[in-house]
């Protein structure tokens, strides 16, 4: 069943006979999915095979998009539908098309066979973009629609962000893997949609990013960007994101006294032992003295054990 896929559907083309007369291929425009345009196609495959096809409108080479697709051309006759429907996950290059079974021409042409009505064909389609791989070579995952089959399988968890009341985004992500990479999430995997609503001032994109390296993708990031990832992965308890994150900035040895403030605010405590080794207790209680009280009063206990340990022993 198509039902199963974020974008499904059913199309019926009219005067198929004229259009493969003429050698015509049709197209219906199924939107944006995935980031993409997406059409869906129906016509001559070959001089002896007819087929219907999904073709995403991705001009980059470079681009490659992961799908699972359901085409199957209606029939009354349920054996011969059943025979030529395709159902399978596959990489599209920029320039390649999701097909169906190829159909003999000679039997679509066969009004007896029961693949034209009055000359219309009618085409049940499912479309999921599981993952695009960018020009970077980086595969990275679609949050942006629901995964196949979450309904049956409740397998997905929903972070939501409310614009208004008329206006909601979502990302969904596999809950299985969340749960396995950020233990926090271990006890949402009984309800369908856990819908958990990020605070006002986190930007839905950079949550996105957030669950792409909680979900294994690794990416590189500027200086500023990694502290607010660091900031959104926290809030929201991705706890493999935030460990990495923090490992990215370690690895770049920063020498700015300044970042140690950043540490503290972060409650960075392996970026901030790092940044600690590199400057005096006097330097350390200087750089304390300049920060906002409530920021080390939010801190963990293990941020401010170092500080002690800094500041009164010379550790780190």
């Amino acid at each position: 069943m198509s039902d199963k896929y974020s974008t499904n559907g059913i199309h019926t083309f009219e005067d198929v006979v004229a259009h493969l007369a003429q050698r015509e291929h049709q197209t219906h425009s199924l939107g944006r999915i995935g980031g993409f345009e997406w059409k869906l196609g129906l016509g001559k495959y070959t001089d002896t095979s007819f087929r219907s096809s999904l073709f995403c409108e991705n001009d980059n080479s470079k681009v490659e998009v992961r799908i699972r697709y359901y085409l199957k051309v209606k029939n009354s006759n349920e054996i011969l539908q059943e025979k030529f429907k395709q159902e399978t996950l596959t990489n599209l290059k920029h320039d390649a098309f999701a097909t169906s079974k190829p159909i003999p021409l000679l039997e679509v042409l066969n009004l007896k066979n029961g693949w034209l009505n009055d000359e219309k064909c009618t085409v049940e389609y499912g479309i999921q973009v599981e993952a695009v791989q960018g020009d970077d070579g980086i595969r990275k995952f679609n949050f942006y629609e629901e995964l196949f089959d979450c309904q049956r399988k409740q397998n997905m968890i929903s972070f939501c962000q409310e614009i208004d009341s008329n206006n909601k985004r979502y990302l969904h992500c596999h809950k299985q893997i969340l749960s396995h990479n950020c233990p926090h999430y271990s006890d949402n995997t009984t309800e369908s949609h856990a819908k958990l609503i990020p605070d006002h001032d986190i930007v839905l994109s950079d949550l996105e990013k957030c669950l792409q390296i909680a979900h294994g993708v690794r990416m590189k990031f500027s200086t500023y960007l990694l502290f607010e990832f660091a900031r959104v992965a926290q809030s929201l308890y991705l706890t493999n994101a935030s460990h990495f994150i923090e490992e990215q900035m370690i690895w770049k040895e920063y020498k700015d006294e300044g970042f140690i403030y950043y540490a503290i605010k972060c409650d960075l405590s392996r970026f901030l032992a790092v940044h600690l080794k590199k400057v005096t207790p006097e330097q350390t209680l200087k750089i304390i003295r300049s920060i906002n009280e409530g920021h080390i009063d939010n801190s963990s206990m293990e941020i401010k054990k170092m500080i002690v340990a800094k500041v009164l022993y010379g550790r780190y």
